[in-house]
């Protein structure tokens, strides 16, 4: 009994060492680099937060409902400087923004 589970736990670490090995070699796709650098340049409003940026470059954030535009246009901006460039495809400027109403406003 003693050989089986030695045996079992030798597996469970091997496999736990093959799935770290390929997360760590996990990159992020092209989209989503350009969709970070899109981010980089918008980070400066104070309510919004990046929830998450999808596998095809798609951003995902939210902000409080008085800086969502500005930070649209940031984006949209960005993108267009992208897509002017021939860095990325037109549809490069996909956004998804989830609006809190009036939270942080004074």
């Amino acid at each position: 009994m003693s050989y089986r589970r030695s045996l079992i736990h030798l597996f469970a670490f091997c496999m736990g060492t093959l799935w770290l090995t390929a997360c760590a070699a996990m990159q992020n796709t092209p989209a989503q680099a350009l969709a970070w650098e899109r981010w980089s340049a918008g980070d400066h409003f104070a309510t919004v937060r990046l929830d998450r940026i999808d596998l095809d470059g798609r951003i995902v954030a939210t902000g409080a409902e008085y800086e969502v535009p500005a930070f649209t246009g940031c984006m949209r901006q960005v993108a267009a400087e992208q897509i002017q460039k021939g860095l990325a495809p037109p549809s490069a400027a996909a956004l998804v923004t989830t609006i809190e109403g009036q939270k942080g406003r004074k």
